[in-house]
């Protein structure tokens, strides 16, 4: 806490009413997002706040004060039924002053998820701060990577619903694929989550391709999205009991991709299949051209050892005397 902020300070006790929490911008100096009220209230009504909140004088809300830091605090004392509570009052400080000095009460004490690290870079903004000055001071204390590509994905993502950014908070949504969702509208954004982010599990590259197809095939089919998902090969994905979520993701991405590129799927099915019927150890992978727009398959061997090298070399070349192979680049013609 600076020098300047503990000669304006004061400890006393406060009647919780005289605390604002209510007004349009009584959460002006609150970063907190997601936490568990449950185990503050607990904590609270056994051992009593430990911490005292830090308030300030209020000069334009009908309450006294208004919450500098500790605002979780308050709400789970007025839970829990009491009257009032300790505070620091401290008054003479500009809202920058006030910004940092919550910044690093909350640094010392837990630190932030993604959706307060958001929130902390939206509030430094809002109050005039550049983007290079953000990049200067701020960005390094939340450990983010001085990219500006990063802090608006961090900002974007303040603008979803109350359930996905709980998601976030609880780092059960990472920011990449979070980040997917800002573009889409309301109705189309909670069809995705659920589907791709909630009951199953996509990657960021899958989810990314996904989400390009639904929304082709909802111009192409001029269809609703909800609409062109509601299918019983889906229901059945989703309701495997023997698959993991990151299976049914990976069983989604498939057959949405089928969806809009039918021909191209085939032709990939028709592929794998040829593959796995060369035989082949694990080591070698096939590839071929993206959307079969070549006509060439690339071989990627890996090799611990020249036995292993060698066995690997063998088969292939004993898979081209046999023939096989002419399978495989028949696909692309």
């Amino acid at each position: 806490m600076s020098e300047r902020a503990n000669c304006w300070m004061e400890l006393i006790q406060v009647e919780l009413d005289d605390i604002d929490l209510s007004s349009e911008n009584h959460d002006r100096y609150l970063f907190r997002y997601g936490c568990d009220s449950d185990l503050l209230m607990e904590s609270i009504s056994e051992v009593g706040l430990i911490n005292p909140v830090i308030l300030k004088s209020s000069t334009d809300t009908d309450e006294a004060y208004s919450v500098i830091c500790g605002y979780q605090r308050v709400l789970a004392c007025k839970k829990l039924g009491q009257v009032s509570c300790e505070a620091k009052v401290i008054d003479g400080l500009d809202d920058e002053e006030i910004l940092l000095l919550v910044l690093h009460d909350n640094l010392s004490s837990k630190g932030f998820n993604v959706v307060e690290k958001g929130i902390v870079m939206k509030k430094f903004l809002d109050i005039g701060y550049s983007y290079d000055r953000l990049l200067s001071y701020i960005v390094p204390l939340l450990e983010i990577p001085p990219n500006k590509n990063i802090i608006d994905k961090h900002l974007s993502v303040l603008g979803l619903d109350g359930e996905i950014k709980q998601s976030i908070a609880r780092s059960e949504l990472d920011l990449e694929r979070a980040s997917l969702l800002v573009s889409l509208d309301d109705t189309d954004r909670d069809i995705v989550y659920r589907y791709l982010f909630k009951e199953s599990i996509t990657n960021t590259n899958e989810a990314k391709e996904t989400i390009r197809n639904l929304l082709d095939l909802k111009l192409i089919k001029r269809l609703e999205i909800d609409k062109l998902i509601s299918s019983s090969e889906i229901d059945q994905i989703l309701s495997d009991r023997k698959s993991n979520k990151r299976q049914k993701g990976e069983k989604l991405y498939r057959l949405i991709k089928t969806m809009r590129y039918p021909s191209i799927s085939m032709k990939e099915n028709e592929f794998d299949k040829s593959c796995s019927e060369l035989r082949l150890d694990n080591d070698v992978r096939i590839n071929h051209s993206k959307y079969f727009e070549g006509d060439e398959i690339r071989i990627t061997l890996k090799a611990s050892n020249e036995e292993k090298l060698g066995n690997n070399l063998e088969r292939l070349l004993l898979n081209i005397r046999n023939g096989t192979f002419k399978k495989l680049f028949s696909i692309f013609k």
